[in-house]
């Protein structure tokens, strides 16, 4: 993965370009995982065949063998120096974590994982544009 430059994503016009916020994000979200000490083994995971279970932002696995399923929310803030209020992880509903439990077991299956731990975390990156600064919480276990 990539690192990234987020200020580069201005247009020549000084406004943020709104195409590529989730991108950009998850960006953020596996350069922080990689620093953390977890291997990614993969980006967008979706299953190419048949019907479309959902997409998996990112694959990581931990010191402890144990893989994470990855959901990354991004939100920019114009407003104000504070991301007080801003929880881009309350976008993640029930039948979010459904689609990504099947997306997982998909990818456990395609990948030959049996009898592994797993779990889905949540990481919810803050572009703002006020103070300039990414803010990024990692919520781990939000299901499993």
């Amino acid at each position: 993965m990539e690192k990234c430059n987020w200020q580069s994503h201005f247009a020549e016009n000084g406004k943020f370009r709104k195409e590529g916020v989730g991108d950009l994000g998850e960006k953020v979200a596996a350069n922080y995982l990689l620093a953390q000490g977890y291997k990614l083994l993969a980006a967008n995971f979706s299953n190419k065949r048949g019907y479309l279970v959902g997409e998996i932002d990112l694959v990581v696995k931990n010191e402890k063998e144990q893989i994470i399923f990855v959901e990354v929310k991004t939100r920019r803030n114009f407003k104000s120096e504070s991301n007080h209020g801003i929880f881009p992880e309350n976008a993640i509903t029930p039948a979010k974590i459904r689609k990504l439990e099947r997306a997982a077991g998909v990818f456990l299956k395609q990948n030959g994982y049996k009898d592994v731990h797993w779990r889905i975390d949540a990481v919810a990156v803050i572009f703002n544009f006020v103070s300039r600064k990414i803010s990024l919480r990692h919520i781990k276990y939000i299901r499993r």
